[in-house]
């Protein structure tokens, strides 16, 4: 039974990732354009051909843009009104300057895939590059489907409840129908969060904790939002270290953990450039108005349109789902709540508290702090460099976590022998 709900999941994974990809226009899904020229950067010929096919690639994706109104879509940009704008957008397009190498190494996995098409029309290329992207949230969603096992087990409620939730996330499914660089980081993000919960669950033994920090240096190194994974790693070794090892290698584990934590930010140069413009920003405007202006930026537009942007967006601001969902949206996340509470009553009290409870008591707070912390590092990426990471889609990464918390909130409010039944 367990292996086909397993598989139905998996192939409503599939097909809705295959709806998305061939019924969203190409190039709307958000920064499309740069994320598949980037891949596309280590495939160009050498010197002296490299600069004249960088022309001819951006000039065909100008085109297909054009092509299929691609700034009518936009909320932020003028649509070309006549031929003169559009041949304005071509030429700024063949203009448009060249990196010198992909700025992290996802790209060159994607840049593997494309050429086996390499010699094809772009559009058959760009989707091609959706396909993949598609192929990598089915791993996405085995994860959740193991990490719901891992923590509900014999509760058939929480542990496909929790995937479902991911494969149902209309954001989700309409990110990762597209080309990004964010599909690969929550792959990496998702290996290393689902190691953890085998941890706390005592399903692994702690000597592959090493594992899990390989797995979430690999989501950094492919996007630094990833970086919220760090301090978790650090109060896990911190903790571990300090229950199960001797008081002389107590301190060494930790050390080793720091260096390991600061020679993340050393070998990821985004990471490095991060804490530059941190460091910039602070002696410019002072440790005071740097709280103040932190503390703040997530207010800025406030909760309701974070949490709007997260579940109610299937693209760009353009299209938003109805609010009667919203609010219903926001029923469902108040009930969940309503549940964490429960579960926090019931640890403080002890009342029908066993041992099963545990992993779940402490994935909870672990997703907590992931949570928290991912909206640390964007709200500081804001702050520091006029980044607009505060959005919905930022928050994708930690999936997983966000799922797992509102259906630990939820089975809260159901009877055990309800949730047995699944």
């Amino acid at each position: 039974r367990e292996a086909t709900l397993l598989a139905l999941l998996l192939a409503l994974t599939l097909v809705r990732g295959i709806v998305y990809m061939s019924v969203v226009p190409p190039w709307q899904v958000p920064d499309e354009p740069y994320h598949f020229y980037s891949a596309w950067l280590p495939l160009l010929p050498p010197a002296p051909h490299t600069d004249a096919a960088w022309r001819n690639l951006q000039t065909e994706i100008a085109a297909t843009m054009l092509q299929f109104h691609h700034w009518d879509y936009m909320v932020f940009e003028q649509s070309p009104q006549d031929t003169e704008d559009k041949r304005a957008r071509l030429e700024a397009a063949a203009a448009t300057r060249r990196p010198a190498a992909p700025r992290a190494f996802s790209y060159y996995l994607l840049a593997m895939a494309l050429r086996i098409v390499q010699g094809q029309d772009i559009l058959l290329q760009l989707y091609w590059a959706r396909l993949w992207s598609v192929l990598t949230n089915l791993g996405i969603i085995l994860l959740a489907a193991v990490a719901g096992r891992l923590l509900f087990r014999g509760d058939p409620f929480g542990s496909w409840l929790l995937p479902l939730l991911i494969v149902l996330h209309p954001r989700h499914t309409f990110i990762l129908a597209g080309v990004n660089d964010g599909n690969i980081a929550e792959l990496f993000a998702s290996a290393a969060i689902v190691t953890l919960i085998a941890l706390v669950c005592s399903r692994l033994r702690w000597r592959w904790l090493p594992i899990a920090v390989v797995f979430a240096a690999l989501a950094v190194a492919a996007k630094p939002t990833a970086a919220f994974l760090t301090p978790i790693f650090l109060v896990v070794i911190a903790s571990v270290a300090w229950q199960q090892l001797p008081t002389p290698w107590r301190w060494g584990v930790m050390i080793a953990g720091l260096l390991c934590f600061a020679g993340l930010f050393v070998a990821v140069p985004r990471l490095s450039n991060e804490m530059r413009a941190f460091e910039s920003y602070v002696n410019r405007e002072g440790w005071p108005a740097f709280l103040s202006a932190l503390a703040t930026y997530p207010l800025r537009r406030g909760a309701l349109w974070a949490f709007h942007s997260f579940w109610a967006h299937l693209g760009w601001e353009s299209l938003p789902l109805r609010d009667e969902l919203v609010w219903i949206l926001l029923l469902l996340t108040g009930l969940a709540g309503l549940g964490w509470l429960g579960l926090i009553w019931r640890f403080v009290t002890k009342k029908a508290w066993n041992a099963e409870d545990r992993p779940i008591w402490h994935a909870f707070w672990m997703f907590v702090l992931m949570v928290i912390m991912l909206g640390v590092f964007a709200a500081l990426k804001g702050v520091t460099q006029k980044e607009d990471l505060f959005i919905g889609r930022y928050f994708l990464i930690t999936m997983i976590p966000i799922a797992g918390l509102l259906v630990i909130g939820w089975r809260e409010l159901l009877p055990p022998a309800w949730r047995q039944e699944g």
